[in-house]
């Protein structure tokens, strides 16, 4: 009789266990367990999970990549390219591109330049907050794939995000499309004055500057050692938010950044950032933005002596008739794509400061 007790109660927990994990597995709402065919549901997935699983299923593929948060995201891959995938996700993090980049090396992904983009979020955000949050848990190269997925085997988020799916309606164009070929997103937001004053400095915000410094320090090496050409970039942001964040010690970090790594900075007081029209809001730019910063990437990289190959091809950027280019190549004289290294980083931080008066 107890033995049967026994096997009755055993095989009664091994239902609910089987029910907890298809109830999950079925609603799934970060799409971590559905990341070769992602539902629109409502729910922001998972994007770090989702993008290098992508690509780790897909080595041949891509061979760059742009890493950031998702203020990258208005860069178009395939304007710089056919092999370029936009690895962007929420509050992305350089610790948190660190593995990700790992992880493709170790997988024989033959990966040939990487876009970095920083901004305050890089120096602001303590990547460890991220492992309690579902939308953000990163991927670490050295964890088993079951222990990453073992936290999204709860039924009761499940459950709970059924009321916003079951509700959303805003499907987004070509999302598949987008995910699964360039990396983008899609956004059709506008800022105002009325949205403007609605934007608070986040609260969770605390000094991360000198970790963040060691993670791209730690993202430059491992790309000298597998001979990878690194871009880095300071996204730019509304001169609100900027300013807001220069007030909280971003220009150290800039200077310090200096130090690590040369960069492109297209932050500060300019044209572009003092326009709303450029905005979704107080911090991300929209895509015509970013075309600029491919441009005068793409025209800072041949300068600066990148690699031949990228020389010789034909890119977006030659593309553009020379009206285009002509404005483009204007906003580099307000500082808007300045390239900025050890030796004139004291020089860029005075004209910083001078666009503030």
């Amino acid at each position: 009789m107890k033995k049967n007790l026994a096997a009755k109660l055993c095989l009664l927990g091994l239902l609910c266990v089987a029910f907890v994990c298809g109830v999950s597995i079925t609603i799934d709402p970060y799409n971590v367990f559905h990341w070769s065919s992602v539902r629109d549901n409502g729910v922001e997935p998972n994007k770090n999970y989702v993008k290098t699983q992508y690509i780790l299923h897909h080595p041949e593929k891509y061979d760059t990549f742009i890493f950031g948060n998702s203020r990258v995201g208005s860069m178009d891959a395939a304007k710089i390219g056919d092999t370029c995938y936009n690895m962007y996700y929420s509050e992305g993090l350089p610790a948190e591109s660190y593995e990700n980049l790992r992880a493709f090396l170790d997988a024989g992904v033959q990966v040939r330049r990487v876009y970095l983009g920083i901004d305050d979020v890089s120096c602001f955000v303590d990547p460890s907050i991220h492992d309690d949050q579902l939308i953000r848990r990163p991927f670490r190269a050295d964890e088993a794939g079951l222990l990453f997925l073992l936290d999204y085997l709860d039924a009761s988020v499940a459950l709970q995000s059924l009321e916003t799916i079951c509700a959303y309606t805003g499907e987004e164009p070509a999302f598949h499309e987008r995910l699964y070929s360039t990396g983008n997103y899609y956004l059709d937001t506008q800022l105002t004055a009325e949205s403007l004053a609605q934007e608070e400095w986040p609260n969770y915000f605390a000094w991360y500057g000198g970790e963040a410094l060691a993670d791209i320090a730690q993202i430059k090496e491992l790309c000298v050692e597998n001979g990878v050409e690194l871009v880095v970039f300071v996204n730019p942001e509304f001169y609100v938010r900027w300013d807001e964040a220069v007030e909280r010690g971003y220009l150290d970090f800039l200077e310090q950044l200096a130090q690590v790594t040369d960069f492109y900075s297209f932050g500060g007081h300019n044209s572009v950032t003092c326009s709303m029209e450029n905005f979704h809001d107080i911090s991300h730019y929209k895509p015509q933005v970013g075309d600029s910063m491919i441009y005068l990437l793409e025209q800072g990289i041949r300068e600066t002596g990148g690699r031949a190959d990228a020389d010789a091809r034909q890119t977006w950027s030659d593309t553009l008739g020379d009206a285009e280019r002509q404005r483009i190549e204007s906003l580099r004289d307000e500082g808007f794509g300045q390239y900025v290294t050890a030796e004139n980083i004291q020089d860029y931080l005075a004209k910083l400061q001078g666009g503030r008066q």
